[in-house]
């Protein structure tokens, strides 16, 4: 698995990739929606990736979700020599959405159950013993989580009720808010009261006072920041609205993610990615594949740098899969240029 993108200047910073890239990209086209997470009649998964990742703090590894049998296992990657280490034991579970701590000491993820129970819970992982801590019990079903910068606790959001509000509409979490567990005591605490349609692209500020994401509630629609304490919500959105201007059919926006200095959001909309300047309020639209057109599956910001990582929907190469899987890609926002990486 040789890195054949800017990833491993970034994490080393010195050399040059001597790895001829990939002339071409073969991609699938297939709608992606947080529904499929929890259809229990969806097709079995075996040697294909998750979307979800999550990237360290000094941009040398990254943790992910692989299946092996239909179950989901938590690896850390390498991303300068592609080595593979299993995080996760041998479980009930399936391990799902890893996120690093502050540190990148730990990783917290959802652990979900292979039956047809949709709760979920949160564990925290040792990488070096490899211990795995509870924190959270199985009456909610987590769709997401993050620490704090202190490292201290972790904000997720969680789903009263899962189903359709319509005959004709696809269950789906509903009545989510957010809540924050402290990793000492376990204390659960619920810190809003949105009951929502919808609330997804947890990211938090460095600072750690203030949550950005993407909220429909039947008062509110659009991104929000919140002040953690005060509770308060400040609607961002972009100055220009890219679509309206092409005259394209209108969407909304998806899966707001800070930037690691908090300067840049990354946010998505069906078959493309836009990036925003928060200071000048300013988008532009830095990927969309054509002719076939895919949705992004998750990005990231890199630590200190302005790149970002992605996940796109793609055809595995190994004949022993079965399901969807994604491959890994970095995209220079500057430049747009975006490249594939071999995991």
């Amino acid at each position: 698995m040789k890195l054949r993108n800017p990833a491993r200047n970034i994490a080393e910073n010195v050399g040059n990739n001597n790895k001829k890239m990939r002339q071409s990209i073969l991609i699938v086209f297939f709608s992606l929606s947080l529904t499929s997470c929890f259809n229990s009649k969806r097709e079995p998964r075996n040697n294909v990736f998750r979307p979800e990742f999550d990237i360290s703090n000094d941009n040398k590894n990254i943790v992910c979700s692989y299946y092996e049998n239909d179950k989901a296992i938590v690896y850390q990657i390498d991303i300068r020599t592609n080595k593979k280490q299993r995080l996760t034991p041998t479980s009930i579970y399936s391990f799902i959405r890893p996120v690093f701590s502050p540190d990148s000491k730990q990783v917290a993820c959802i652990a979900e159950p292979l039956t047809d129970n949709l709760k979920s819970k949160i564990l925290l992982l040792d990488i070096t013993t490899k211990a795995l801590n509870e924190l959270t019990n199985d009456s909610l079903l987590i769709l997401e989580c993050i620490f704090d910068p202190s490292g201290k606790s972790i904000y997720f959001s969680a789903s009263k009720y899962y189903g359709n509000y319509s005959p004709i509409a696809r269950k789906a979490p509903h009545e989510i808010d957010i809540y924050n567990v402290d990793i000492n005591s376990k204390k659960v605490s619920q810190i809003s009261n949105f009951n929502s349609y919808n609330l997804h692209g947890l990211s938090i500020t460095n600072n750690g006072d203030s949550l950005l994401f993407n909220l429909v509630s039947k008062e509110k629609n659009g991104f929000f920041l919140m002040d953690i304490v005060s509770k308060k919500l400040v609607q961002i959105a972009a100055i220009n609205d890219l679509r309206a201007e092409k005259k394209l059919t209108p969407y909304e926006y998806y899966s707001p993610v800070l930037s690691r200095d908090n300067s840049k959001i990354a946010f998505s909309e069906p078959y493309e990615l836009y990036i925003m300047d928060r200071q000048t309020g300013i988008s532009k639209l830095i990927f969309r594949n054509e002719p076939s057109l895919v949705n992004v599956g998750d990005f990231k910001f890199f630590y200190k740098y302005n790149y970002l990582m992605l996940t796109i929907p793609t055809i595995s190469t190994n004949k022993n899969s079965s399901g969807d899987n994604f491959e890994f890609y970095t995209l220079n926002p500057e430049t747009n240029e975006i490249k594939v990486l071999d995991l």
